[in-house]
This record gives C-alpha cells, structure tokens and sequence, in this order.
C-alpha cells in the first residue's frame, strides 16, 4: 500500500466532505464562518458559480474523483494514482485564482474555501508527477 495514495485518500475524503457542506449550506441561509467572516459574501458572490451550477458541486466532482482514484490504487486495482496529476493541475490553477478572486476583488475569505484550496495544493504536491520517472537500480 502507498503511504501516498493513502495521504491523497485522505485528503480528498476531507475535501468531499467540505465540498458536499458547502453545497448543502448555499442556500440555506448565511454560512457560518468562525476564523474569516467572510464565507458568505464570497459564496454568494457572482464569482460562486459557473452557467448555474455552485463552484463547490465541481470541487464535490473533483474530490470524489481523485478519492475514487486513490481508493483503488491502495487496494491493488493498478495504477490509477497516476491519472491524480492532471485533474490535480487544474484543481490547483483553478484555486489559486478563486484565492486571488477573494483577495483582490471581494476582499473577503471563506475559510472553507480556503481550506478547499490547501487541500488542492497538497493533493498536487503529493500526485506522481509524469516527468518523474524511476530509474531501475
């Protein structure tokens, strides 16, 4: 078992479940924000959603993706982790702009937004990187 596609099994549960909160929350009134009080400004911004449909739902998509990926990896299936790469590329672009979004145009921070984005940098960070190759010894 790789302690890698555990750590990304990890991360990526955590991520679901921020992801699935947040698109239970959108409507339901003001969403709570307890270190960065701003969670619902941003999450009803016109940044919030793409033709229709809530950031978090795509994020919900991603995390579920990239968990199915790992779960299979861990329990010998093959070598699934290795498709986390690109989806992971894009997932980290893609928050680090909403981060720049929430700081230079909103000037407002949802922290589970921003954990969001953390757990997409280290699910990057931790994903095989294609040019990497193992030399055999």
């Amino acid at each position: 078992m790789s302690k890698r596609a555990v750590a990304i099994a990890v991360l990526s549960f955590i991520g679901m479940f921020d992801a699935l909160y947040l698109s239970l929350k959108r409507n339901a009134g003001p969403i709570p924000c307890h270190v960065t009080r701003g969670c619902t400004d941003v999450l009803t911004s016109r940044y919030s959603e793409l033709m229709g449909i809530p950031l978090s739902v795509f994020g919900l998509i991603f995390y579920v993706a990239v968990f199915s990926l790992a779960v299979f990896e861990i329990s010998g299936a093959g070598k699934t982790l290795n498709w986390v790469f690109w989806p992971a590329t894009a997932g980290a672009a893609i928050s680090a702009v909403l981060v720049g979004i929430q700081a230079f145009a909103l000037k407002a921070y949802c922290e589970y937004c921003l954990l969001s984005a953390i757990l997409v940098l280290s699910i990057f960070l931790l994903s095989p990187h294609p040019w990497v190759h193992k030399h055999p010894q």
